[in-house]
């Protein structure tokens, strides 16, 4: 099972845009790993998957928000981070600012501006686990998706490049 797992694994970086799955979800267009299940949710603004393939810990959440905060996107980002009690490690965390994605598709296009943080953390003070977070806010309604990864130190460095490539490669419908 051990080397059927890591097989699985190493074959996936070839196959992962070939083989995506199409997802409309709002705004946006996402391109699935074709090894996520989505997993049910009470709503219609919430997407999540998981590894159904395999036994490590990893979920990703898609969250639509069209509540229009008068906030930065920087302090709506920490607010959604503070909500969620995830305190980063400092020393291992990266923080990728507006200006960061300035080449991307959707900041050209003059509607979205997106912020991005990750790294290990901690979650409820006791949790420790690899993190990855983007806001992506549609300037003029306000409305703004923020999608989340979370899953053991370890194991986010197996599906986080993943779970970026999602967010990087989404496209408007």
């Amino acid at each position: 099972l051990g080397i059927y797992t890591m097989w699985v694994i190493k074959n996936e970086k070839k196959s992962y845009l070939k083989n995506a799955r199409e997802i409309h979800f709002h705004l946006f267009k996402f391109f699935i790993p074709s090894w996520w299940g989505e997993v049910p949710t009470d709503s219609s603004n919430v997407l999540c998957f998981k590894r159904l393939d395999t036994r490590y810990e990893w979920v990703a959440h898609f969250h639509w928000m069209t509540k229009a905060e008068d906030l930065e996107i920087i302090e709506l980002f920490k607010k959604q981070i503070a909500d969620r009690q995830i305190l980063f490690d400092e020393e291992s965390s990266i923080i990728y600012n507006p200006t960061d994605f300035k080449e991307g598709a959707l900041i050209k296009s003059g509607r979205f501006e997106i912020v991005r943080l990750e790294g290990t953390a901690t979650a409820n003070r006791e949790e420790r686990l690899y993190y990855d977070a983007f806001l992506i806010r549609e300037l003029s309604t306000g409305h703004y998706l923020f999608a989340e990864s979370k899953s053991s130190v370890l194991n986010g460095l197996i599906e986080g490049p993943y779970f970026e490539e999602t967010l990087l490669s989404l496209q408007l419908l």
